[in-house]
């Protein structure tokens, strides 16, 4: 069974995209409800690799958010981290927070149809 983390405050996705973005080469981690993928971020012109977390919204629906999958401070892959309970995924490299669900994330939203994740355009 899989426990997803939850979460009271959850602010809008703050990262947008103009057209709708598709995810490939998905893959499930060791977290629960945390995969992996690949996209073309707006920042970037290449493909570049992506971790989606799921997290259960008070209404009880779940929540996608894709961030890249390297620290930006030493791009060190945080794919492996979790996603803790104030909304931050936090380096093991060297701690620094990377917040997707509080007032000030840059992460994308994301739908999911199946096995399929899109970055949503516009989605707030």
């Amino acid at each position: 069974m899989t426990t997803l983390p939850s979460m009271k405050t959850i602010y809008p996705a703050a990262a947008t995209v103009n057209v709708d973005i598709e995810i490939t080469n998905i893959k499930t981690t060791k977290l629960d409800g945390v995969w992996t993928g690949h996209a073309i971020l707006p920042e970037e012109d290449c493909l570049s690799k992506i971790v989606i977390y799921a997290v259960i919204k008070e209404d009880e629906s779940i929540d996608y958010r894709a961030i890249s999958a390297y620290c930006p401070h030493q791009h060190y892959d945080i794919s492996k981290e979790p996603l803790k309970e104030d909304g931050n995924i936090y380096c093991s490299l060297h701690r620094r927070p990377i917040c997707i669900y509080s007032e000030y994330n840059m992460a994308y939203p994301v739908t999911k149809n199946g096995n399929d994740f899109i970055l949503k355009a516009n989605a707030l």
